[in-house]
This record gives C-alpha cells, structure tokens and sequence, in this order.
C-alpha cells in the first residue's frame, strides 16, 4: 500500500491546542496548536476554528515536503520524532 497524503489526513494523530490570554490592552489572545508526532507542524490563529482549518493546511504541507523529499513521516503515536519537552543538563556534578 502506496501511503500518500490522502492516507497520513485520515490518520489520527494527537493535537494539542491552547488558548494564550492578552498579557495587555495592546494585545489580544490567541489559540496555539500543535501536532505532537510531527515536528515543526503547528498553527497560530485568533479563533479556534480557524486555528483546525490552519492546522490541517500545515499537515498537507508538512506530508507534501517529507513525501517529496523521502523523509519519515512519523504513524500517529510515534513519538520517537519529537523533541524533549524538558532537557537536563549536568555543569560540573550539579544537576539543573
């Protein structure tokens, strides 16, 4: 089975949004979503329902540029793409 775009838009893969409140008068709030299993795929946009219209135009191009390309394009609950929400590092024994 050949997978193609049509076969990764059907896929149920895990998303995410938020909704960012106006840190001031001169700001308004925002929505914020991402596609946990896709790097890179997220959309920003004033209302919810635009933000799934534009997530869905990022999926497609996300599957268009990783199909051109040859890249993997990660199944949905495959987190083995995705970077850690949380790095530690070590400086000199202590741990931050």
């Amino acid at each position: 089975m050949t997978k193609d775009i049509a076969y990764y838009m059907i896929q149920n893969y895990n998303f995410i949004a938020e909704y960012v409140p106006p840190r001031d008068d001169n700001q308004s709030g925002y929505y914020f979503g991402v596609v946990e299993e896709l790097p890179g795929c997220h959309a920003i946009s004033s209302t919810m329902v635009d933000l799934l219209k534009d997530i869905e135009e990022v999926k497609i191009a996300y599957f268009e540029s990783r199909i051109v390309n040859g890249d993997l394009i990660p199944e949905p609950g495959d987190m083995s793409q995705r970077r850690p929400t949380k790095v530690r590092i070590r400086i000199e024994g202590s741990t931050l």
